[in-house]
């Protein structure tokens, strides 16, 4: 009996530490609400999975996604496979600015190739003429709200997807020298 005590002593002394810890570390909080977040959107998607193609037809007013359930099925298996390996992850540590932001570094233009859109496995990609995809929700308020508004906000993004259409730029510094006679 004495080592059960011993053993919930050490436990629960050991839990006050990491949460101590935590509260004085506030981007180790933040670390913490990231990963949980990231877990429970991707098991809420994946046990809505079902009902996500009449969703998707009445948010987005696309008949489509209903009329080919089985095919938006398959399309949301493999998105949401695609959303596990990092962009919901990536999403939670932009929106709590825990990630490097070089947006304003970076130039270029969308050669639409698709790369950046889950390495063109995106349940809303739409294939357009001459290998060139397009955003089958491109116009909805709610694409918006997912990664896909913020793309790219750093180099990690532009290597990520090898994308073609986007760089980072050196930012130039100017100092002023003052001349001496």
């Amino acid at each position: 009996m004495h080592c059960f005590y011993s053993a919930f002593f050490l436990a629960n002394r050991s839990f006050e530490f990491t949460t101590m810890q935590t509260l004085q570390n506030p981007s180790a909080l933040n670390h913490r609400f990231i990963a949980f977040a990231t877990h429970a959107l991707l098991a809420i998607a994946k046990w809505s999975l079902f009902v996500l193609p009449i969703v998707f037809a009445i948010v987005f007013l696309k008949a489509k996604y209903v009329l080919h359930y089985g095919e938006t099925l398959r399309k949301l298996r493999i998105h949401h496979k695609a959303l596990s390996n990092g962009p919901v992850r990536r999403y939670f540590e932009n929106f709590f600015n825990e990630r490097v932001n070089q947006s304003d570094q970076i130039t270029g233009a969308c050669t639409q190739c698709g790369n950046c859109c889950l390495e063109k496995q995106c349940v809303f990609l739409e294939p357009m003429d001459d290998d060139k995809f397009g955003c089958g929700i491109y116009s909805s308020p709610f694409r918006h709200l997912s990664n896909c508004g913020g793309f790219p906000i750093s180099e990690e993004d532009i290597t990520r997807y090898d994308c073609p259409g986007y760089v980072l730029t050196s930012k130039v510094i100017k100092i002023a020298v003052a001349q001496t006679s």
